[in-house]
Protein backbone atom coordinates (compact mmCIF):
# COMPACT_ATOMS: atom_id res chain seq x y z
CA UNK A 1 0.00 0.00 0.00
CA UNK A 2 1.58 3.44 -1.13
CA UNK A 3 1.44 6.37 1.62
CA UNK A 4 -0.16 9.76 0.76
CA UNK A 5 2.70 12.12 -0.68
CA UNK A 6 1.77 15.41 0.31
CA UNK A 7 0.97 15.83 -3.40
CA UNK A 8 -1.63 13.68 -3.34
CA UNK A 9 -2.99 15.05 -0.07
CA UNK A 10 -3.12 18.46 -1.69
CA UNK A 11 -5.27 17.10 -4.85
CA UNK A 12 -7.95 15.57 -2.66
CA UNK A 13 -8.02 19.03 -0.93
CA UNK A 14 -8.00 22.08 -2.54
CA UNK A 15 -9.15 24.62 -0.23
CA UNK A 16 -10.70 25.51 3.03
CA UNK A 17 -12.32 28.84 4.48
CA UNK A 18 -14.03 30.13 7.29
CA UNK A 19 -17.45 31.22 6.35
CA UNK A 20 -20.20 33.59 8.16
CA UNK A 21 -23.53 32.23 6.00
CA UNK A 22 -26.73 33.08 7.41
CA UNK A 23 -29.79 31.25 5.26
CA UNK A 24 -30.95 33.38 2.39
CA UNK A 25 -34.73 33.38 1.05
CA UNK A 26 -35.16 32.64 -2.70
CA UNK A 27 -35.31 35.86 -4.39
CA UNK A 28 -36.67 35.05 -7.89
CA UNK A 29 -40.19 36.22 -8.77
CA UNK A 30 -42.32 33.33 -7.98
CA UNK A 31 -40.44 32.00 -5.03
CA UNK A 32 -43.04 33.19 -2.73
CA UNK A 33 -45.16 30.15 -3.89
CA UNK A 34 -42.60 27.76 -3.79
CA UNK A 35 -42.11 25.10 -1.16
CA UNK A 36 -39.03 26.51 1.05
CA UNK A 37 -35.69 24.79 0.24
CA UNK A 38 -33.36 22.54 2.86
CA UNK A 39 -30.99 24.17 5.45
CA UNK A 40 -26.94 22.66 4.43
CA UNK A 41 -25.31 24.37 7.39
CA UNK A 42 -26.03 24.72 10.84
CA UNK A 43 -25.83 28.59 10.38
CA UNK A 44 -28.72 28.10 7.42
CA UNK A 45 -30.76 25.80 10.00
CA UNK A 46 -30.78 27.92 12.83
CA UNK A 47 -31.12 31.39 11.02
CA UNK A 48 -34.10 30.00 9.00
CA UNK A 49 -35.92 29.03 11.98
CA UNK A 50 -34.99 31.74 13.88
CA UNK A 51 -34.12 34.78 11.43
CA UNK A 52 -35.02 37.68 13.75
CA UNK A 53 -32.74 36.79 16.11
CA UNK A 54 -30.17 36.30 12.98
CA UNK A 55 -31.00 39.26 11.62
CA UNK A 56 -30.11 41.47 14.90
CA UNK A 57 -27.20 39.07 16.85
CA UNK A 58 -25.78 37.96 13.38
CA UNK A 59 -24.69 34.31 11.98
CA UNK A 60 -24.98 31.20 14.71
CA UNK A 61 -22.13 29.62 14.21
CA UNK A 62 -18.80 30.66 12.12
CA UNK A 63 -18.17 27.14 9.94
CA UNK A 64 -14.68 25.87 8.26
CA UNK A 65 -15.67 25.23 4.56
CA UNK A 66 -13.53 22.82 2.84
CA UNK A 67 -13.62 22.18 -1.25
CA UNK A 68 -12.71 19.01 -1.81
CA UNK A 69 -10.52 17.41 -5.18
CA UNK A 70 -14.24 15.48 -5.53
CA UNK A 71 -15.99 18.36 -6.27
CA UNK A 72 -18.02 17.71 -2.68
CA UNK A 73 -17.96 20.50 0.31
CA UNK A 74 -17.34 19.70 3.99
CA UNK A 75 -19.18 21.68 6.57
CA UNK A 76 -17.51 21.86 10.35
CA UNK A 77 -19.03 24.27 12.69
CA UNK A 78 -16.12 25.26 14.49
CA UNK A 79 -17.64 28.09 17.29
CA UNK A 80 -21.04 29.37 18.26
CA UNK A 81 -22.10 32.76 17.98
CA UNK A 82 -23.06 33.14 22.19
CA UNK A 83 -25.65 35.98 21.32
CA UNK A 84 -27.65 34.19 18.92
CA UNK A 85 -28.44 31.05 20.89
CA UNK A 86 -28.98 33.00 23.74
CA UNK A 87 -31.50 35.22 22.36
CA UNK A 88 -33.15 31.80 21.03
CA UNK A 89 -34.01 30.97 24.49
CA UNK A 90 -36.43 33.96 24.08
CA UNK A 91 -38.32 32.41 21.85
CA UNK A 92 -40.52 33.22 18.59
CA UNK A 93 -42.39 36.32 18.86
CA UNK A 94 -44.70 35.41 16.02
CA UNK A 95 -45.70 32.31 17.75
CA UNK A 96 -46.77 33.71 20.91
CA UNK A 97 -43.47 32.40 22.47
CA UNK A 98 -41.78 34.74 25.13
CA UNK A 99 -39.27 34.33 28.20
CA UNK A 100 -37.66 36.38 30.07
CA UNK A 101 -34.93 36.85 33.11
CA UNK A 102 -36.11 38.58 36.25
CA UNK A 103 -33.01 40.69 37.30
CA UNK A 104 -34.53 41.77 40.80
CA UNK A 105 -35.95 37.93 41.57
CA UNK A 106 -33.15 35.96 39.57
CA UNK A 107 -35.88 33.88 38.11
CA UNK A 108 -37.00 32.77 35.00
CA UNK A 109 -40.13 33.52 33.36
CA UNK A 110 -41.86 31.82 29.99
CA UNK A 111 -45.61 33.00 28.48
CA UNK A 112 -47.70 30.00 28.64
CA UNK A 113 -50.21 30.39 25.73
CA UNK A 114 -52.96 28.96 26.92
CA UNK A 115 -53.79 31.37 29.73
CA UNK A 116 -51.31 34.15 28.71
CA UNK A 117 -49.50 34.10 32.01
CA UNK A 118 -46.13 34.13 32.70
CA UNK A 119 -44.75 31.14 35.26
CA UNK A 120 -41.43 30.29 36.59
CA UNK A 121 -39.13 28.27 34.84
CA UNK A 122 -35.72 27.17 35.68
CA UNK A 123 -32.23 27.05 33.94
CA UNK A 124 -31.88 23.41 33.84
CA UNK A 125 -35.59 23.63 31.61
CA UNK A 126 -33.87 25.97 28.84
CA UNK A 127 -30.39 24.09 29.11
CA UNK A 128 -32.15 20.85 27.73
CA UNK A 129 -34.28 23.31 25.05
CA UNK A 130 -31.05 24.16 24.07
CA UNK A 131 -29.70 20.53 23.67
CA UNK A 132 -32.94 19.45 21.79
CA UNK A 133 -32.68 22.32 19.20
CA UNK A 134 -28.82 21.52 18.46
CA UNK A 135 -29.49 17.81 18.55
CA UNK A 136 -32.73 18.13 16.07
CA UNK A 137 -30.50 20.73 13.82
CA UNK A 138 -27.94 17.72 13.18
CA UNK A 139 -30.07 15.67 12.48
CA UNK A 140 -31.86 17.45 9.92
CA UNK A 141 -28.65 18.41 8.08
CA UNK A 142 -26.79 16.20 5.87
CA UNK A 143 -23.95 14.15 5.59
CA UNK A 144 -21.59 17.08 4.24
CA UNK A 145 -22.05 18.65 7.41
CA UNK A 146 -19.40 17.92 10.78
CA UNK A 147 -21.70 16.80 13.03
CA UNK A 148 -19.27 15.90 16.30
CA UNK A 149 -20.00 19.78 17.44
CA UNK A 150 -23.20 19.76 17.49
CA UNK A 151 -23.54 16.60 19.02
CA UNK A 152 -20.69 16.90 21.52
CA UNK A 153 -18.80 19.68 21.74
CA UNK A 154 -21.86 22.59 21.66
CA UNK A 155 -24.61 20.66 24.05
CA UNK A 156 -21.45 20.25 26.80
CA UNK A 157 -22.67 21.50 30.16
CA UNK A 158 -19.97 24.02 30.18
CA UNK A 159 -21.34 25.60 26.49
CA UNK A 160 -24.72 25.26 27.67
CA UNK A 161 -23.83 27.30 31.31
CA UNK A 162 -22.24 29.99 28.99
CA UNK A 163 -25.24 30.66 26.60
CA UNK A 164 -27.44 30.62 29.93
CA UNK A 165 -25.30 33.10 31.56
CA UNK A 166 -25.37 35.67 28.19
CA UNK A 167 -28.77 34.84 28.36
CA UNK A 168 -29.47 36.76 31.85
CA UNK A 169 -28.31 40.05 29.71
CA UNK A 170 -29.97 39.63 26.67
CA UNK A 171 -33.69 38.45 27.52
CA UNK A 172 -33.34 40.65 30.69
CA UNK A 173 -36.34 42.68 32.35
CA UNK A 174 -36.68 44.66 35.12
CA UNK A 175 -39.57 45.32 37.94
CA UNK A 176 -41.75 47.30 35.44
CA UNK A 177 -42.54 44.43 33.58
CA UNK A 178 -44.84 42.98 36.06
CA UNK A 179 -45.72 46.01 37.64
CA UNK A 180 -49.43 47.04 38.36
CA UNK A 181 -49.61 49.04 34.88
CA UNK A 182 -47.79 46.69 32.97
CA UNK A 183 -49.52 44.63 30.34
CA UNK A 184 -47.51 41.19 31.33
CA UNK A 185 -49.16 38.88 33.87
CA UNK A 186 -47.47 36.38 35.68
CA UNK A 187 -49.11 33.09 37.76
CA UNK A 188 -48.02 34.53 41.08
CA UNK A 189 -46.35 37.91 42.43
CA UNK A 190 -47.23 40.40 45.17
CA UNK A 191 -48.24 42.43 42.26
CA UNK A 192 -51.43 40.41 41.59
CA UNK A 193 -52.68 41.64 45.16
CA UNK A 194 -51.87 45.21 44.30
CA UNK A 195 -53.98 44.59 40.99
CA UNK A 196 -57.03 43.61 43.16
CA UNK A 197 -56.54 45.91 45.56
CA UNK A 198 -56.75 48.59 42.92
CA UNK A 199 -60.12 47.14 41.63
CA UNK A 200 -61.31 47.03 44.56
CA UNK A 201 -61.13 50.71 45.63
CA UNK A 202 -62.68 51.65 42.54
CA UNK A 203 -65.52 48.93 42.22
CA UNK A 204 -66.17 48.27 46.14
CA UNK A 205 -65.31 51.92 47.61
CA UNK A 206 -67.45 54.66 47.15
CA UNK A 207 -67.84 58.29 48.55
CA UNK A 208 -70.41 59.02 50.56
CA UNK A 209 -70.76 62.04 53.06
CA UNK A 210 -70.78 61.71 56.98
CA UNK A 211 -70.21 57.82 56.52
CA UNK A 212 -66.40 56.66 58.05
CA UNK A 213 -64.46 53.39 57.08
CA UNK A 214 -62.12 51.93 59.57
CA UNK A 215 -58.65 50.40 58.27
CA UNK A 216 -60.00 47.43 60.59
CA UNK A 217 -63.28 47.19 58.24
CA UNK A 218 -61.33 47.72 55.00
CA UNK A 219 -58.63 44.86 55.60
CA UNK A 220 -61.46 42.47 56.85
CA UNK A 221 -63.17 43.31 54.05
CA UNK A 222 -60.90 42.63 51.37
CA UNK A 223 -59.36 39.60 52.78
CA UNK A 224 -63.19 38.37 52.42
CA UNK A 225 -62.98 39.42 48.39
CA UNK A 226 -59.81 37.60 48.43
CA UNK A 227 -60.97 34.74 49.82
CA UNK A 228 -63.68 34.86 47.56
CA UNK A 229 -61.09 34.23 45.09
CA UNK A 230 -59.29 31.35 47.09
CA UNK A 231 -56.13 33.74 47.57
CA UNK A 232 -54.46 33.79 50.81
CA UNK A 233 -54.81 37.11 52.14
CA UNK A 234 -52.30 39.42 52.75
CA UNK A 235 -50.75 40.62 55.94
CA UNK A 236 -51.99 43.74 57.41
CA UNK A 237 -48.94 46.09 57.14
CA UNK A 238 -49.04 45.15 53.25
CA UNK A 239 -52.59 45.70 52.79
CA UNK A 240 -52.00 49.14 54.44
CA UNK A 241 -48.92 50.46 52.43
CA UNK A 242 -50.52 49.31 49.07
CA UNK A 243 -54.37 50.39 50.45
CA UNK A 244 -53.59 53.89 51.56
CA UNK A 245 -51.96 55.40 48.35
CA UNK A 246 -54.51 53.64 46.18
CA UNK A 247 -57.15 55.28 48.42
CA UNK A 248 -55.66 58.74 48.32
CA UNK A 249 -55.53 58.53 44.52
CA UNK A 250 -58.85 57.65 43.52
CA UNK A 251 -60.55 59.51 46.34
CA UNK A 252 -57.80 62.52 47.54
CA UNK A 253 -58.71 61.94 50.64
CA UNK A 254 -56.09 60.88 53.24
CA UNK A 255 -55.77 58.86 56.18
CA UNK A 256 -56.81 59.84 59.53
CA UNK A 257 -55.86 58.67 62.93
CA UNK A 258 -58.95 59.90 64.27
CA UNK A 259 -61.69 57.23 63.12
CA UNK A 260 -63.92 56.22 66.19
CA UNK A 261 -64.10 52.74 66.00
CA UNK A 262 -67.77 51.49 66.85
CA UNK A 263 -67.05 48.27 68.28
CA UNK A 264 -63.92 49.44 70.74
CA UNK A 265 -64.99 53.42 70.72
CA UNK A 266 -61.39 53.63 70.52
CA UNK A 267 -59.48 55.94 67.70
CA UNK A 268 -57.99 54.34 65.04
CA UNK A 269 -56.73 54.78 61.53
CA UNK A 270 -59.41 55.18 58.29
CA UNK A 271 -61.22 57.72 56.56
CA UNK A 272 -63.91 60.10 56.35
CA UNK A 273 -66.33 60.68 53.51
CA UNK A 274 -66.16 57.10 52.46
CA UNK A 275 -68.15 53.60 52.87
CA UNK A 276 -67.66 50.52 51.40
CA UNK A 277 -70.33 48.55 49.55
CA UNK A 278 -71.69 44.67 50.29
CA UNK A 279 -69.66 42.00 48.47
CA UNK A 280 -72.39 40.87 46.29
CA UNK A 281 -72.28 38.61 43.81
CA UNK A 282 -72.79 41.49 41.17
CA UNK A 283 -70.08 43.65 42.62
CA UNK A 284 -67.82 40.29 42.66
CA UNK A 285 -68.69 39.24 39.09
CA UNK A 286 -68.41 42.81 37.87
CA UNK A 287 -64.21 42.86 39.40
CA UNK A 288 -63.13 39.88 38.13
CA UNK A 289 -64.03 41.03 34.64
CA UNK A 290 -61.76 44.20 35.52
CA UNK A 291 -59.01 42.05 37.08
CA UNK A 292 -59.02 39.36 33.78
Amino acid sequence: MVSPTPEMIHDQLSAARLQLKKWEPERWPMAEYAQDGKATTPSEWFSKMFPEQARIHGCPFIELVEDRADGFKRINPLAQNLDFLAAVLGGDSKLGHKVIYLEGEMQWYYLDSRDKLFKPTSDEKLANLLRALLIRCAEELPDTVHKLNLFLEFRSDKAIRAIIHRAKSILAADHTFFSVESKHQRQKGPEIHERLARVFVEQVLERQPGEFLTLSNAYLIFCEYLRGKAMVPVKRTVFKGMFCPLVRETFNVGLRHDIINPETQKQGDGWKGIRALDLEAGVLGQESAEVA
